[in-house]
């Protein structure tokens, strides 16, 4: 027999070991996930396998009628309003997925330490609800998911097998960190001068809030609770407008940027939750102004759109929901020295649900938009 014929022969023989490996591990894990030792990643719908990780939440686009009552608009051209008054007692629930897509990590993480390539899901669901001088911030879910690799899924199925063979439940997997503050919650009230954390007898509830309290302000802009400090123009704006924004101008619709450039195309109207939105094509590039964890650990980066839209309510100075492609570089320090480096792909998709515990005492009529 010829070499190259000899070359064909082992490499189909040993892709037959590696499939045959491969449905051995399959049915290890499925015997394993029987027996309750390991939770399915995937779930079935209608007999068809569903990638859990792959999923979004897909938003209705349509409009209260109440409320498309009283958007300020004339023909293509609308307002944006900011006469309406804010609810006295108003409820957000915030959602927030990020994602980081093969990005190259050197340094530690909650991951591993080292130089790394990481794919990393982060889900947080925070309910805010705010009356008069007091506000409530209860944790819903915060999560974060690391996809592991091909090499490391091999290695999985053969700790399961061993596990099964031995009739043992196998180590868990480290791939996912769920907050321990998730189903807590920490109210703070404002003495005049400042948002205070109400004293509360478990420990690490009472540091969460102590250690937000001078954040508290920019959080309820963030999510809605406060209005915006700038906004759009009182003009009318036509679909295909372009708002430039940089500099200070960022805070109009970003958070935590201090400086760059970006560019808004108003496409054109869509519901959030019911609410009445604009909603803008986003692209430009910013730097991140820096953010410190519960652990003292500081972070600032650049970061470039590759594309997004942001959706901005017709009714409030408020930013509703944000869907956003990134390239990031990052660094987090501790003092001076440094922890972690990132760079690569990110993608972050955020959603507020938007509703008022106690209306105003009055819903006016909207203006009408002047003619250009």
């Amino acid at each position: 027999m010829k070499k190259p014929q000899k070359q064909l022969l082992s490499v189909l023989f040993h892709l037959a070991v590696l499939g045959c490996m491969v449905l051995a591990y399959d049915a290890c894990k499925a015997l394993a996930v029987k027996l309750g030792w390991i939770e399915s990643p995937e779930k079935m719908i209608d007999g068809v396998e569903v990638d859990l990780m792959a999923q979004e939440e897909k938003l209705s686009i349509e409009i209260d009628p109440e409320l498309a009552k009283l958007v300020a608009r004339d023909g293509d051209a609308f307002l944006f309003r900011r006469d309406l008054p804010s609810p006295p007692h108003l409820k957000v629930i915030s959602t927030m997925v990020t994602k980081f897509d093969k990005v190259r990590m050197a340094g530690k993480s909650d991951f591993g330490e080292g130089t790394m390539v990481l794919s990393i899901r982060n889900d947080e669901v925070m309910e805010y609800e705010m009356a008069g001088r007091a506000v409530r911030f209860t944790m819903k879910e915060n999560s974060s998911e690391r996809v592991p690799t091909s090499a490391e899924r091999i290695a999985r199925l053969k700790e399961i097998e061993e596990a099964v063979k031995r009739k043992q439940k196998p180590p868990e997997a480290r791939d996912r960190i769920v907050n321990d503050l998730v189903g807590k919650a920490v109210q703070f009230n404002h003495n005049g001068r400042e948002w205070k954390a109400i004293p509360t007898k478990e420990f690490k509830t009472m540091a969460w809030g102590k250690g937000l309290e001078e954040g508290v302000g920019s959080i309820l802009v963030r999510n809605g609770l406060r209005s915006r400090p700038r906004w759009f123009g009182a003009g009318p704006m036509k679909v295909g407008a372009v708002t430039k924004l940089s500099g200070k101008n960022l805070d109009l619709v970003f958070d935590e940027v201090e400086n760059g450039s970006v560019e808004l195309t108003l496409k054109g109207v869509e519901g959030v939750h019911g609410h009445p939105c604009a909603v803008f094509e986003v692209s430009g590039s910013f730097t991140m102004a820096e953010t410190t964890n519960g652990q003292g650990q500081t972070t600032t980066g650049e970061a470039t759109i590759d594309k997004g839209r942001i959706w901005c309510s017709l009714l409030h100075p408020i930013v509703l929901r944000g869907y956003l492609d990134l390239i990031v570089t990052t660094q987090t320090r501790e003092g001076a020295k440094l922890v972690n480096q990132m760079q690569g792909a990110m993608n972050e998709v955020f959603h507020r649900d938007w509703k008022a515990v106690v209306a105003p005492p009055k819903q006016a009529a909207p203006p009408r938009a002047p003619s250009e």
